[in-house]
């Protein structure tokens, strides 16, 4: 594919070029790849990195590596950086003639409001935030330095419009980072209901011979794996048992040390990425997510659409307004491992109460849907789009 051509058909769609500096698969990437699906009322172009364009390769959308412009590490925002990514948006948009810029994330975010005032573009900048910035700073035990309180505040106020996934994101960015009110709008991820059931049916290479428990995220310290751990050490000294953990990052090697220092390296099992990791959550007993901070959390939905029931940290942003505790699923303190291992420990052994919570699980996914998400979206990018 020659990511440099553009596609000579024309269209009488207003336009969105996606800006996704990422390296790995995630929540966000995820959410992109839906979004992508659904704003049928825009034509949509994809500029991201090479490492993921296979994720987005079947969507049949115009796409655009970052490494075509030299830009390699979208992680480091240091000024050449910046202006290398800026570069690389400026061109892409010059070819494309977009009427909207979406940044993804917070590099995201960075590069296009700088595209957008540097090199004057037409488009309209718009940015979503996905994670809680206060609980990452929280999280690494730090407040923002000078340079990183500069650069949200400028970002928040050059982008014309601010989508976050969540109530809590939202009164964060207003509450603690100045962002006007009337820019930040809360739309829930959305996800595909019909296609991740069809999904959950193909074949795993596992055999199942005692309860499972499974995590799926990226491998980063955002996801407290040490609490999980802890958790699973007490669970599986009580009863057989294995925890999967579906996803790619920096501590896959930290997790395996710890997992044979809390001795239960044997029944903990690292699968990598997994283009469909539906398969394996459905045969989940209990789904866990011990995050120090989330966006929304989309995982926690996928899993409640298989009817698992989730057991999942009451961090900011987006677990609450998704769970109600004891009804559809479990929230345990951040941190708190023999909390943690206790609500999976009761789901385990009380099957009256785990179908109960399945089946109100199933119910409370219906809210969160691929089409709720895009109305959402095209409602608010049709305003910046000149239509």
């Amino acid at each position: 594919m020659d990511t440099l051509q553009k596609d000579e058909s024309t269209s009488d769609k207003p336009s969105i070029l996606f800006v996704l500096p990422a390296t790995i698969i995630g929540g966000a990437e995820t959410k992109v790849f839906n979004l992508l699906r659904s704003l049928h009322s825009f034509e949509s172009i994809l500029i991201t990195h090479s490492a993921i364009v296979n994720f987005f390769s079947g969507l049949g959308t115009r796409i655009y590596t970052f490494e075509d412009f030299q830009c390699a590490n979208p992680y480091i925002l240091s000024p050449r950086s910046i202006l290398a990514y800026a570069r690389a948006i400026r061109t892409v948009a010059n070819r494309e003639n977009p009427d909207v810029l979406l940044g993804v994330m917070h590099n995201g975010a960075l590069f296009v409001t700088v595209a957008h005032d540097l090199f004057l573009l037409r488009a309209k900048p718009v940015v979503t935030i996905e994670g809680n910035l206060s609980a990452y700073f929280k999280s690494i035990d730090r407040v923002p330095t000078v340079k990183e309180k500069l650069l949200i505040t400028y970002c928040f106020k050059r982008a014309k419009g601010i989508i976050v996934p969540s109530d809590g994101v939202k009164a964060d960015l207003i509450g603690n980072y100045s962002a006007a009110t009337e820019k930040v709008r809360t739309i829930y991820n959305g996800i595909d209901l019909e296609s991740l059931k069809k999904s959950a049916g193909e074949k795993i290479p596992f055999q199942k011979n005692c309860p499972w428990i499974i995590t799926a995220c990226r491998l980063t310290s955002q996801k407290d794996f040490v609490t999980l751990l802890k958790a699973f050490r007490i669970i599986r000294d009580a009863a057989p048992a294995k925890l999967f953990i579906l996803g790619e990052g920096e501590l896959k090697d930290d997790i395996r040390r710890l997992s044979c220092e809390l001795k239960v390296n044997d029944d903990v099992i690292i699968t990598g990425f997994q283009q469909n990791p539906f398969p394996y959550i459905s045969m989940a007993d209990v789904f866990v997510l011990s995050s120090f901070y989330e966006g929304f959390g989309n995982v926690i939905v996928e899993a409640m659409a298989l009817g698992v029931p989730v057991v999942a940290t009451d961090c900011p942003s987006g677990p609450k307004e998704i769970i109600k505790n004891g009804e559809n699923g479990f929230l345990v303190p951040v941190g708190d491992f023999q909390e943690l291992a206790d609500r999976c420990s009761f789901v385990l052994r009380n099957r009256a109460a785990r179908e109960l919570i399945s089946l109100n699980g199933l119910k409370r996914a219906q809210d969160f849907s691929v089409h709720s998400m895009g109305k959402g979206f095209e409602e608010c990018l049709m305003k910046f789009s000149g239509n």
